[in-house]
């Protein structure tokens, strides 16, 4: 690689053949090395795109499972009032059965 100049050509300054040839292969360095990049970010979004799909049904399911722990603690929450009821019920049914067959006197 040719030397470079460490003065900037400035006004009534020329560039020389070799130093074009230099900013030249540093610019077509720099392009091969953008294009490289973009095509890796290209590749990682595509990357990111396939995981996003697949987990896609996973988080639904684990929002469903969500759903359903709800639903069973809204069950657990009413069992205890429930079975109360329930069973004052059942000995009110007890009561009138014995009641009507003469069980009590």
């Amino acid at each position: 690689m040719p030397t470079q100049s460490t003065a900037p050509a400035g006004p009534g300054k020329s560039i020389t053949a070799t130093e074009l040839a230099v900013i030249h292969e540093r610019l077509d360095a720099g392009d091969s090395r953008m294009q490289r990049i973009e095509e890796r970010i290209d590749e990682q979004a595509a990357a990111a795109r396939a995981n996003a799909e697949s987990t896609a049904e996973l988080v639904e399911m684990f929002k469903a499972f969500q759903g359903a722990f709800r639903v069973l603690q809204y069950f657990g929450k009413l069992a205890k009032p429930l079975g109360a009821i329930v069973a004052l019920l059942a000995a009110v049914a007890g009561l009138w059965t014995a009641a009507k067959g003469g069980g009590l006197r």
